[in-house]
């Protein structure tokens, strides 16, 4: 696995922001198919543990915002309870237990009770694996639907790490609601059914819940939803008029003189953008977390590499921070259907 794509932080509980792509930039996805792939990723998180802060399925790609935390054991009752759940009604492959069987096995015990633990704890708290198991999924339902055969996917998965903190959560989180946005599909990203945003406000339960874990629980409901909208539009949910038609743009161009200049521009005009830190950068977070996955995983990058990460440009980035210090094409102007 190549440092430029992927690191994986597999002792900890980690926060990514993961982006697949279709082969050939195949635009794959129409409404069926997104609605079908949001069920999926919602069904495959139960199973494996993770939480999902954030989502948008566009046309030719997906991005995800996930909080993968390690599993080194469960009681055999939930492990039971997850794999009934997650096979339901549909068939099981022949490679795995039916639930009945596992229940007869974990309850006899010794090796076999064990490795069959093994085998399922295996496809749970882990990135690799979750996102193997769905995009495989996802891909069996897709060639069926449409007698098609083959990958449906454009090689690996990229995968930034991203800080547990309110000031990175909430970034990337609105970063990946925009895509629409960005794309010029919508001038609000209420109105693009497949993105976390759109979910949270139609009052699906799990993201009115990662709403307000993305700041981290301090805010409630009502409060949550108006900090977020200030970040996406820079200006409060109840303000008056449509939120997308004075939202402004600022071309990648003006914001690379605006750079050299020291200059500030506001976060919502930033987001609007094609930012590559929130992509290639593999770490975003504060100073201290980049230098943390810097540390743990040294021998991943050159012997002459001096500084662990670098700050964003630009003031208003706060104190976020890069692993990597992308010097080209770090902005680009939309529309990015096919580019993000």
């Amino acid at each position: 696995m190549s440092v430029r794509k992927r690191i994986l932080m597999a002792d900890r509980a980690t926060v990514y922001h993961v982006i697949s792509r279709t082969a050939y930039q195949s635009f794959l996805f129409n409404e069926e198919a997104k609605g079908v792939f949001v069920r999926m990723l919602f069904h495959q998180a139960a199973f494996a543990g993770v939480d999902v802060l954030g989502y948008c399925v566009m046309s030719n790609h997906i991005h995800l915002l996930i909080r993968v935390t390690p599993v080194d054991s469960l009681p055999d009752s939930t492990l039971l309870e997850r794999y009934g759940n997650y096979y339901g009604d549909i068939k099981i492959p022949q490679s795995s237990l039916s639930l009945d069987a596992l229940r007869r096995t974990l309850d006899t015990g010794g090796h076999e009770a064990e490795a069959a633990r093994q085998r399922i704890l295996s496809r749970m708290g882990d990135l690799p694996a979750f996102m193997r198991e769905l995009k495989q999924r996802f891909t069996l339902w897709y060639n069926h639907k449409h007698e098609n055969k083959g990958t449906i996917w454009a090689a690996r998965y990229k995968s930034l790490i991203v800080e547990d903190c309110t000031e990175s959560l909430t970034r990337v989180a609105a970063y990946i609601d925009l895509n629409p946005v960005r794309a010029e599909i919508v001038e609000d990203p209420k109105d693009y059914t497949w993105c976390g945003y759109a979910a949270c406000l139609r009052g699906n339960r799990l993201m009115k819940d990662a709403l307000r874990e993305l700041f981290l629980g301090q805010y409630d409901g009502t409060e949550a939803l108006n900090n977020y909208r200030l970040i996406l539009f820079g200006k409060g949910y109840q303000s008056k008029g449509d939120a997308g038609s004075n939202r402004g743009r600022i071309s990648a161009e003006t914001l690379e003189k605006v750079e050299r200049r020291q200059g500030q521009v506001p976060i919502h005009e930033l987001l609007r953008l094609r930012i590559r830190y929130f992509s290639d950068s593999l770490a975003l977070g504060t100073q201290p977390f980049v230098e943390s996955v810097y540390k743990a995983h040294r021998s991943a990058f050159g012997p002459n590499r001096q500084r662990p990460g670098s700050p964003l440009p630009l003031e208003n980035w706060g104190a976020l921070h890069t692993l990597r210090d992308l010097k080209r094409r770090v902005y680009s102007s939309p529309p990015e259907t096919i580019s993000n």
